[in-house]
């Protein structure tokens, strides 16, 4: 069971919009201005992979994306999915309230072929139903390098799990 989000969709128009020229601009401008905040590296690790995989899409079309790479295409739109509704972009989605649903054995994304360990987690429930599981699991640590500590910090320890260790 997943604590999801649930939207009635058309999957051909939820498709087309998620991959427009200026959604996926959208959301690679939204990754650029996200990665500077985070210390956790697996989690730039997974937006450096979508934001890959957006300029592969852009670059190719993403049809002949998908056919060259279902899951990184599917992980892409299920990462499109999760950041569009966050920030309440306009898309062909209906959303139907929180649900916990029975997902095991479904097939992850849009496409049925989304693997990513990280991210979002959608599923296809019907014909017209999605459910969206925001999950964001943390690293065991941090890489707190690339962050200035705070006026007067400068020599404290900044404790277990930070990366400076």
């Amino acid at each position: 069971m997943a604590k999801c989000s649930i939207y009635r969709i058309d999957p051909p128009s939820l498709v087309a919009a998620l991959t427009d020229e200026d959604v996926l601009a959208r959301y690679q401008a939204n990754i650029s201005d996200e990665i500077p905040s985070l210390a956790d590296r697996p989690l730039i690790a997974h937006l450096k992979r979508m934001s890959t995989s957006a300029s592969r899409a852009q670059a190719d079309g993403f049809d002949r994306f998908a056919e060259a790479d279902p899951a990184a295409a599917d992980s892409l739109l299920s990462d499109l999915f999760a950041v569009a509704t966050y920030h309440r972009w306009p898309l062909p989605a209906q959303y139907l309230g929180e649900e916990e649903m029975p997902v095991d054995g479904i097939p992850r994304g849009l496409l049925g072929a989304d693997t990513a360990p990280e991210g979002a987690r959608l599923w296809q429930i019907d014909d017209e139903t999605i459910a969206l599981a925001r999950s964001r699991e943390a690293a065991d640590s941090a890489d707190m390098s690339g962050h200035a500590k705070a006026e007067g910090d400068e020599g404290a320890d900044c404790g277990p799990g930070c990366g400076q260790h």
